[in-house]
């Protein structure tokens, strides 16, 4: 959501100029993210204002849970790029918490592309939630303007916008700016208890594993008479590459992140294949309805990726891993480890834990009440990154590696949109849209 004004070059952090005047980088050095207790406030007791960008499900849900996570903090701005959006969401978040910490008032509920950039301005603390196409230029803004951020996952679509986010993380750094990234299960009892395990060497170094999103998929919205090809694919964004990255990105970037973290490493190379079977109308834009991919890691572990949107399948959607000495599994708000033997050495049910989703927002907000820092940036990029080197290796067939997918210039979201632009991507004669095809689409 940004506008099309023209660039200012005296002020680098302005609404108007703010995409062009990040150096780009690789990768930054990550904080270890802060543990403490949740639920309390400390001695700074200021009133931390809250600005909400992205009205879907998940914007609303995590302005309730940060609403929820802190006593002292209001919701004091709201934006979309869809008035009707913004209205319901505003009506449910209303309806959830108490009337004192919702405090937006009409004239700082912002509907446009450059919604996001008013919104921010009024904040102590953001939320970033719109389709992640957009999450690059508005992280860039807020860390150029000293807010302290939750955002969604992923956060960007291409390896341009991860760059982005790379180097905005690092700034965050620099600057003590919290950043918590919505890959929650690095906040979940059962996998920190998990990981807590490995870390102690209970089956050796992992070698092998399989980490799965199959399901039956997510919604569709069809198209409606009268509507712009642009509003059309921003309210259809999961199917749109530009702005969703397809659903090896979008969902089953939880479980490449939790490969990663449980190897220790990110993946130098992956290689795989993916199509569409199932999810092939013309509301099912661009992507694939399944994927599959062999990550390979600098230790040599191999996690074998799968991810499905396909009905009337197995679903499952967990991780397996297989050590030297034992196999790990985590699955919903479980985790098991064994011997080869297949004795259990440990177990851990969640049943009853707090939500991970609330979790993220207690610590992140008595982080800053402790004046201390998380710093998710830097990884949430990175399994980004890690995601959509698998999408291109479903999308051409071919083995790509980690240095050259950073190199890559191929961007997908504009630099700048209005209701006037043409969408990114046009459909064909017949209302179909072009789809990848392993073997001649470019992916770098």
């Amino acid at each position: 959501m940004k506008n099309s004004a023209t660039k200012e070059k005296k002020n680098p952090t302005s609404r108007r100029n703010f995409c062009k005047n990040t150096a780009l980088i690789t990768g930054a050095t990550m904080l270890p993210v802060t543990q403490m207790n949740a639920m309390f406030n400390v001695a700074n007791d200021k009133k931390l204002k809250i600005a909400v960008v992205g009205c879907g499900g998940r914007g609303t849900g995590a302005a309730i849970q940060a609403l929820k996570a802190d006593e002292n903090v209001e919701l004091i701005a709201i934006a979309d790029a869809f008035e009707d959006n913004l209205k319901k969401s505003l009506t449910r978040i209303s309806e959830a918490v108490e009337n004192s910490k919702v405090k937006v008032k009409p004239k700082h509920q912002f509907v446009g592309f450059d919604a996001a950039e008013r919104a921010m301005e009024l904040a102590d603390v953001v939320i970033l939630a719109t389709p992640p196409g957009f999450r690059p230029q508005h992280f860039e803004y807020a860390i150029a303007n000293d807010k302290h951020v939750f955002m969604e996952k992923p956060v960007a679509t291409d390896v341009p916008g991860v760059r982005k986010v790379l180097a905005s993380a690092k700034l965050a750094k620099e600057k003590k700016l919290n950043v918590v990234v919505g890959l929650q299960r690095r906040y979940q009892t059962n996998y920190l208890e998990a990981y807590k395990k490995l870390k102690e060497g209970n089956i050796g170094k992992i070698v092998s594993g399989q980490v799965y999103w199959n399901s039956a998929g997510v919604w569709v919205r069809n198209r409606k008479e009268g509507q712009s090809e642009l509003e059309y694919q921003m309210r259809n964004w999961y199917y749109f590459n530009w702005l969703c990255g397809d659903h090896i990105l979008e969902q089953h970037i939880h479980n490449i992140d939790i490969a990663n973290w449980f190897v220790g490493e990110y993946p130098i190379s992956a290689q795989g294949m993916g199509g569409r079977q199932v999810r092939n109308g013309k509301d099912h834009g661009e992507i694939f309805d399944h994927h599959f991919v062999e990550y390979t890691y600098p230790s040599g572990a191999v996690i074998a990726s799968q991810c499905r949107h396909q009905p009337n399948t197995m679903r499952k959607v967990s991780e397996f891993f297989q050590g030297a000495k034992g196999t790990v599994s985590t699955a919903g708000k479980n985790s098991e480890i064994k011997d080869w033997n297949g004795t259990t050495l440990f177990e851990y049910n969640g049943e009853n834990d707090v939500n991970s989703q609330q979790i993220e927002h207690n610590r992140l907000f008595a982080s800053i009440r402790n004046k201390e820092v998380i710093a998710d940036g830097e990884n949430g990029a990175k399994a980004t990154m890690s995601a959509i080197m698998g999408r291109m290796a479903t999308y051409s067939g071919k083995v790509i590696t980690w240095d050259e997918a950073m190199k890559s210039n191929l961007s997908l979201v504009p630099n700048t949109l209005t209701w006037d632009s043409p969408a990114p991507v046009q459909p064909n004669t017949d209302g179909t849209y072009n789809i990848p095809v392993p073997g001649k689409s470019i992916v770098l």
